[in-house]
């Protein structure tokens, strides 16, 4: 028996919450995208086989072994990967995938959060474990203070428009912000105003929802630009402005000076992305590629859909490869 797993990767488009005087702290908007995204192949072995992972998958292989009492027996390939710690969720989709792997290949009934937990993700925020069961447009609801390993509930999920795609640029840079740094930066934040959690749910409640449902892009992009600016003055004292990088704050103006619909930063970044028409999406592109090559700026330009319908699990026979 084979496993095979198509993972999504995930936007993330802003936090909620910083201040936790409501019993709350962070919540999160994020979509789940079909591009980049990890594919990864399990099977039974008679020793330990990772072809195309590196020690965290070993690390991770490991954990879910010791968790559940098994031997370490298992085959693994991945053949394609999301980009390490560029903001578009490349750890919680790796754990999720190997984790499920492993469940299936052993007939253990684990649910998805079951699976974070083991894997030590899902603290901060519920977006990608939901992009990966699930998909979609999600808002989760945060994590309760002083709650300790608990998934953020999510608290809305909605497809997203088929007809609407996403530009992701990924700068190349040296710095990236992850695990236990991005935890001693979200520390290092000075309590943040009321207001602009204030300002930010309601931008989420009666403009970016209302316009996702009604399919009203330009709504959607003016709101998701302005939620992102609000997002960046959280962190503005500790990723040195409202970009974590120069390159990255030159995407997001120029995208935003050539009429793509809305554009910020996902997570801590470098990734950059814009909301599109599918009709544009060539052109708009191209564009990008082409500031990118003028102000020397190295990296990687994909366009994406939404994905509406979580990973793809498929169990085949080992003869198929």
């Amino acid at each position: 028996m084979c496993i095979r797993i198509k993972t999504p990767a995930r936007l993330h488009l802003g936090i909620l919450d910083l201040t936790g005087n409501l019993g709350r702290l962070y919540g999160s908007i994020g979509v789940a995208v079909e591009e980049p995204g990890f594919v990864l192949e399990a099977m039974p072995s008679d020793e330990l086989r990772i072809t195309g992972g590196d020690d965290i998958v070993n690390s991770l292989v490991q954990k879910f072994f010791v968790h559940y009492n098994l031997k370490p027996e298992i085959e693994i390939r991945i053949t394609e990967r999301i980009p390490s710690h560029v903001g578009l969720g490349s750890g919680t989709q790796l754990s999720l995938s190997v984790g499920r792997a492993i469940t299936k290949l052993h007939g253990i009934d684990a649910n998805i959060n079951e699976i974070a937990g083991i894997a030590g993700r899902g603290s901060l925020s519920g977006i990608g474990i939901s992009a990966f069961e699930h998909g979609g447009f999600i808002v989760d609801a945060g994590q309760r203070v002083n709650a300790r390993g608990e998934v953020p509930t999510v608290i809305f999920r909605q497809p997203f428009p088929e007809d609407w795609r996403f530009i992701i640029a990924i700068p190349r840079v040296e710095r990236a912000v992850h695990g236990r740094e991005e935890r001693e930066f979200l520390k290092r934040v000075t309590p943040a105003p009321a207001e602009i959690s204030g300002d930010i749910c309601r931008l989420l409640q009666l403009k970016l929802l209302p316009a996702l449902i009604e399919k009203d892009i330009e709504g959607f992009g003016h709101s998701l630009t302005e939620i992102d600016r609000k997002v960046g003055l959280f962190f503005r004292g500790i990723q040195r402005g409202i970009y974590r990088e120069r390159a990255s704050e030159q995407l997001v103006e120029f995208m935003l000076n050539n009429e793509f619909y809305g554009a910020g930063q996902s997570s801590w970044g470098p990734s950059v992305y814009a909301v599109i028409e599918d009709k544009e999406a060539g052109e708009k592109e191209s564009l990008v590629r082409e500031f990118m090559q003028k102000k020397s700026i190295g990296g990687e330009v994909i366009t994406t859909r939404a994905n509406n319908s979580g990973a793809e699990v498929g169990i085949y026979s080992q003869n198929k490869y």
